[in-house]
């Protein structure tokens, strides 16, 4: 019985400590924030660790560095990321060698990090999105555009889907595209940003989480 109230002390302490140093992201529409508290940490020990991770991710911190205050804790970078997914239309052409299983993408971002002793705060920001090289007779940037805005932290609109869906129709009707072709192809719009919403979000929070990996296994040292 002592041993069984000595393991259930000790599991609600583990789990109160887990519950005060760390505190669930917060989703906005291209915006990922999260808060972290780390006991033991200065500011200054922060915005060493940080400005080191920036130097070891970026090729040239000089060009990505907007802001470097050390007085106020702000940091502010921008850069490129870039996202993997499933694509989808695959399953249309499971034997087309030319179609990828997976498609990358890839966008502009900030990142706004703001430090006080022994905690921080990293604000994830996607810009635009870049669009490939124009291919002739098409529109690239406009349907980049389109892509770029179904893009969505909180959750796909159906709204936006149809709206996609009418633009693309649009486009394949031009292309004396098939009804019932047509139709496939809007029954996998959905699945498809979803896939891509996935992606990104992944790669967003992957990049957050190599952050807060850094600031903390960061250590004074002898030198």
């Amino acid at each position: 019985m002592k041993n069984l109230i000595i393991i259930f002390t000790f599991l609600i302490i583990a789990l109160t400590a887990f519950k005060s140093n760390s505190k669930e992201l917060d989703y906005e529409e291209k915006t990922i924030t999260g808060i972290y508290e780390l006991e033991g940490k200065t500011k200054t020990e922060i915005f060493s660790a940080i400005n080191k991770w920036i130097a070891l991710n970026y090729n040239s911190a000089k060009n990505v560095v907007q802001l470097n205050d050390k007085e106020s804790g702000t940091i502010i970078v921008k850069g490129i990321n870039e996202a993997v997914y499933k694509n989808v239309m695959k399953e249309m052409y499971p034997k087309n060698k030319y179609m990828q299983e997976y498609n990358t993408v890839q966008f502009n971002h900030t990142i706004e990090i703001n430090i006080k002793d022994n905690r921080y705060r990293i604000i994830y920001h996607l810009t635009d999105i870049i669009t490939p090289t124009a291919v002739a007779g098409y529109n690239v940037e406009q349907q980049y555009s389109i892509v770029f805005d179904m893009i969505d932290f909180t959750g796909l609109k159906q709204e936006k889907i149809d709206a996609y869906n009418e633009y693309v129709d649009e486009l394949w009707k031009k292309a004396l595209v098939g009804k019932k072709k047509r139709e496939k192809f809007k029954e996998l719009t959905k699945p498809t940003f979803e896939e891509l919403n996935k992606g990104v979000k992944e790669s967003v929070i992957a990049t957050m989480n190599s952050i807060v990996k850094t600031v903390k296994s960061t250590k004074k040292d002898d030198w």
